[in-house]
């Protein structure tokens, strides 16, 4: 999973009783937005697959025990759950799922249920790194590495030990890798990006402690075993306060462009995602303009941008909006924990 959800969490500045608007995102980082108390998170994808994907993943949280979650999203412990158990889980679910999320997952069963949820999920191997970093380093490195937890030698470590040619190899070969059904319009930027995605992947590992970084152990290993660090949305002490408040959630299969268009709603904080990546300038504009023009003073708008997709802010609302970027600054060097993205978009309205 590509979006880190602190940032976002620090950057919306979320007061009680607000309302949100958030891109689905798998309902991984929707979910962290309830810790904060919203009266509501409306969450709208115009993907059936991430709808049908937030309907088993909210019902799982509603209706199974940390256990029998982690079990059937496929971490920790839960990543050695059998096949058959994992489909007795998802059988226990069936019954509370829509038609149209029942026919996906029913088709997916046999998949899902080798795995869990999680590595079901193909973009999370979209690069193979953990294949690869097998030919530059040994075991016992990269156990060493992703366990570390002082960051003073952490930096030590990757320099003198970790930062090999084979290594560099390696990451920038990754991008051979990638499937062209997820990433199709990036292709041809990916040997260019590939270099720049390993000086970011340097910049955190020299600001974060991989035992605070889970993005680490699931891009050099492919898995979360929970022996080092955990998505915050999955810690167990944050499973009981997401399920008290999963009724807040409003769900919602439309286009996004569509929906700012017709709802009525205001809205007091925007999580755009990275929906603007795939759009030219023009369109990125429009969608950024329709999200600002359902935010009440005061809201936070954030979007992420992947390397080399940078749209910026769109010039016709910055008389309406207070861009916020030493907020963006401080938080994509030193709080964001993924290597993906160039830039993190902040910015209240006036």
């Amino acid at each position: 999973h590509g979006e880190d959800n602190r940032p976002i969490t620090k950057a919306l500045e979320i007061k009680e009783g607000s309302t949100i608007f958030s891109i689905a995102s798998a309902g991984y980082n929707p979910s962290m937005l309830l810790l904060d108390n919203p009266a509501k998170v409306v969450t709208v994808d115009n993907n059936p697959t991430q709808i049908a994907w937030c309907m088993l993943y909210f019902s799982a949280i509603k209706n199974l025990s940390y256990e029998e979650f982690r079990g059937l999203v496929g971490f920790c412990k839960g990543a050695a759950t059998t096949p058959d158990e994992r489909g007795r889980i998802y059988d226990s679910l069936r019954g509370s799922l829509p038609s149209k999320a029942l026919i996906y997952w029913d088709h997916h069963r046999e998949d899902m249920t080798k795995s869990g949820m999680y590595l079901f999920a193909t973009c999370i191997r979209q690069w193979d790194v953990e294949r690869l970093v097998r030919i530059a380093h040994t075991q016992e490195t990269l156990d060493e590495f992703v366990s570390m937890e002082n960051i003073d030698e952490q930096r030590v470590f990757y320099d003198k030990q970790w930062d090999t040619w084979r290594w560099r190899q390696a990451f920038i070969e990754g991008h051979l890798n990638v499937s062209p059904n997820i990433f199709g319009p990036l292709m041809v930027l990916y040997q260019q990006l590939a270099l720049r995605w390993l000086n970011r992947f340097k910049d955190i590992c020299m600001s974060v402690p991989n035992m605070d970084n889970p993005q680490i152990e699931i891009l050099l290993t492919g898995r979360i075993s929970g022996k080092y660090s955990l998505p915050d949305f999955w810690k167990p002490e944050n499973f009981i306060p997401i399920r008290e408040r999963l009724d807040r959630f409003e769900l919602i299969h439309a286009d996004a462009n569509e929906y700012f268009e017709h709802t009525t709603e205001k809205f007091d904080g925007f999580v755009l995602s990275n929906v603007g990546d795939a759009y030219n300038k023009e369109d990125h504009d429009k969608w950024v303009t329709r999200a600002i023009k359902r935010g009440k003073p005061g809201s936070r708008v954030t979007y992420l941008s992947g390397a080399g997709l940078d749209k910026g802010w769109p010039d016709a609302q910055r008389d309406n909006i207070h861009i916020e970027q030493e907020l963006s600054n401080s938080l994509l060097q030193g709080v964001e924990r993924s290597f993906y993205w160039d830039n993190m978009h902040i910015a209240t309205l006036k």
